[in-house]
């Protein structure tokens, strides 16, 4: 069903209430299996203001996520970089106000891939230590049983049950208070597995500024996204 200026999917299931979500290829709507198609027409015209501006908002987002291009800029721990892009051996390096991308290949694909694997090993020699430090400081090194780095879609970091904290090596771009609050973040859910009132105490305990660096994701998070 096409809803100018946008496209529409509708999407049932056994649900009471409608519910849109904006995506990248337009927006959804989530229907109960029964809800009369006036119904979801007049909710999407209800909510159509609302749905244009999280549109625009979105291809803005869009139009600033990083690119791997010749003198683009590149965040690393918060400071912008020039890319420098060549074709040669594979390495990555930062020289004074550069980042070098040196690889084989320099199709967009192969870079990425090659950007992701040095930030992975950042993360490993910089950030990892880091997490170590700041759970010995806040008293939780011994709930802490590993730490782990992978690359999700969505999620910048993830702790489990058994204490288990996984991180996303893209937030290797972000300045080093936003990562230092992400750790700290996860660290707190070994002791409130939620985000109750007293999970954001303790977040707030150990991290002052917190709420600085949540909008700092907010506002520059999908910059450093590749």
């Amino acid at each position: 069903m096409q809803h100018e200026p946008f496209k529409l999917t509708i999407t049932r299931s056994k649900r009471k209430t409608l519910v849109i979500y904006i995506r990248d290829d337009g927006v959804e709507v989530r229907a109960p299996l029964k809800a009369p198609q006036s119904w979801i027409d007049e909710f999407v015209e209800l909510k159509k203001p609302w749905i244009l501006k999280k549109l625009k908002l979105q291809k803005q987002k869009s139009s600033e996520r990083l690119k791997l291009e010749q003198g683009e800029t590149i965040l690393f721990c918060g400071k912008e970089y020039k890319l420098s892009l060549s074709q040669g051996k594979n390495q990555v390096r930062v020289e004074s106000d550069m980042l070098c991308i040196q690889a084989r290949q320099l199709e967009e694909d192969y870079l990425k891939k090659q950007l992701q694997q040095w930030l992975l090993q950042q993360t490993k020699e910089n950030f990892e230590p880091r997490v170590w430090q700041l759970a010995s400081v806040m008293g939780l090194d011994d709930n802490v049983k590993d730490v782990r780095f992978r690359k999700t879609k969505t999620k910048w970091g993830h702790c489990t049950a058994q204490g288990v904290l996984q991180f996303n090596p893209l937030l290797m771009m972000a300045p080093i208070s936003v990562q230092d609050y992400l750790i700290i973040h996860e660290l707190c859910h070994l002791k409130y597995m939620n985000h109750s009132k007293d999970f954001w105490q303790l977040v707030e305990g150990n991290c002052p500024d917190y709420k600085e660096s949540e909008q700092w994701l907010k506002q520059h998070g999908h910059k450093v996204w590749c």
